[in-house]
């Protein structure tokens, strides 16, 4: 039970996160954005609640974990289909939402939207996607990190943190290009592989504190001593960035966080125990990937009615009025958001069923190497949406349309006797 917590509760904060970091203004007809933690350096300590990435990626790993035994428990069934369910469930929600905020972009191309404008909006509601990228990539590697950890235990995510300390190493320190985007995989995939040794009872609460304690100790020292930032996400003119692409002390605070959740885990089972709050955190649970995918849209809707009709102040960055001007923010958009998920829960079957498989005359060994190559085509698309938005420089992206469509098929396909 504690594990749907974190994930629900993850997720939840991830929302509130991005929902605060959206200073949207708007002055003589253009919006613009404010960046509260360039112009006010102390609020980089308030991205430390909100950054919940680490919380996420250690659930998923002991939930994979979890499925992976019960699967290998049914027998006869092969690896691919494990799989193909596994990246169904992610990418039946993640399709619906990518064609759809496609189909907008293409609207609005033909009625002459301005392109700055296209393009702002399009990154504002796709930079959530980068997540997804690299979580279809770990699936894809589970049947290898179950293998590892079976052979190796906790020395595997020790080994991807000494990695992560040697990109770190290459890259920041001597300024090799490119290199520092490992991390995205060897960190976040450290806490996978620690959430399915965690499952497998390797991470006892008395190891977990140990572990935070180090962690938490290592990140003080990276952060005063070898110049990373206090924030945990990317705050603009930073020499070293924590979280684009993650870095050592990124890695460091996941960690500590890691810790803490893993320590509170007995104690949260026995409160969440009762049947009305597990029939809730199912429903959650259940939602939890359409409340992601979709929880920018509520700040273009509210931004776009709020700002030009004057409904929405803008007090000046940092006063007293513009904090209370930020809960109202937050406040508008939890109840736009709740009205846009009653409407996405009426139609569940379609926004957050798992992608539709079908049958074809083709091998087992075939369908697999057919379904790995559509995860990385898919986890490329969401990587370039996430980076470049649905409208980059306020044109279609008509071929990593066509790249995202054709792995979401790819992985759709199954052998007829699967």
């Amino acid at each position: 039970m504690a594990v749907d917590f974190y994930r629900v509760s993850g997720v939840v904060l991830i929302v509130l996160g991005h929902w605060l970091a959206a200073c949207v203004t708007f002055t003589a007809g253009r919006f613009g954005r404010q960046n509260p933690l360039v112009d006010m350096p102390w609020t980089q300590w308030l991205t430390w609640p909100f950054q919940a990435v680490p919380l996420f990626f250690l659930v998923a790993g002991y939930a994979s974990a979890v499925s992976w035994s019960r699967w290998r428990e049914v027998g006869g069934l092969p690896r691919h289909t494990w799989l193909r369910h596994r990246l169904a469930r992610t990418l039946g929600p993640t399709t619906v939402y990518v064609a759809s905020m496609l189909a907008v972009v293409g609207v609005l191309l033909a009625v002459g939207a301005p392109a700055a404008v296209l393009e702002y909006a399009g990154w504002a509601v796709a930079m959530q996607l980068w997540f997804l990228s690299v979580y279809l990539v770990v699936v894809v590697l589970t049947p290898v990190a179950i293998a590892a950890h079976r052979r190796w235990g906790l020395a595997v995510p020790a080994m991807l943190g000494v990695l992560v300390a040697a990109v770190d190493a290459a890259s920041i320190g001597a300024g090799v290009p490119y290199l520092g985007w490992l991390n995205y995989l060897l960190c976040w995939g450290a806490l996978y592989q620690l959430g399915i040794a965690w499952c497998a009872g390797l991470l006892s609460v008395r190891r977990a504190l140990l572990m935070g304690t180090c962690s938490a100790l290592v990140l003080a020292l990276l952060i005063k001593l070898a110049a990373y930032p206090v924030s945990m996400i990317g705050v603009p003119g930073e020499a070293i960035e924590n979280s684009s692409p993650p870095s050592l002390a990124m890695l460091a605070f996941a960690l500590s966080q890691a810790a803490v959740a893993v320590a509170l885990a007995p104690a949260l089972n026995r409160i969440l125990r009762p049947d009305r709050v597990r029939r809730a955190l199912s429903v959650a649970n259940d939602n939890v990937i359409t409340l992601y995918l979709w929880h920018m849209i509520p700040v273009v809707i509210v931004a776009i009615v709020g700002y030009p009709s004057g409904l929405l102040p803008q007090p000046a960055e940092g006063s007293a009025a513009w904090l209370l001007a930020r809960l109202e923010w937050v406040a508008i958009l939890s109840v736009v958001a709740a009205a846009q998920m009653a409407l996405l829960w009426w139609r569940r079957d379609f926004f957050a069923g798992p992608l539709p498989t079908f049958g074809v005359r083709l091998g087992r060994r075939w369908a697999e190497l057919a379904m790995v190559a559509g995860a990385v085509m898919t986890a490329y698309a969401l990587g370039f949406f996430a980076a470049r938005g649905f409208a980059p420089d306020g044109r279609f992206p008509l071929v990593v349309a066509c790249v995202f469509a054709v792995g979401a098929v790819l992985v759709a396909l199954r052998p007829r006797d699967a």
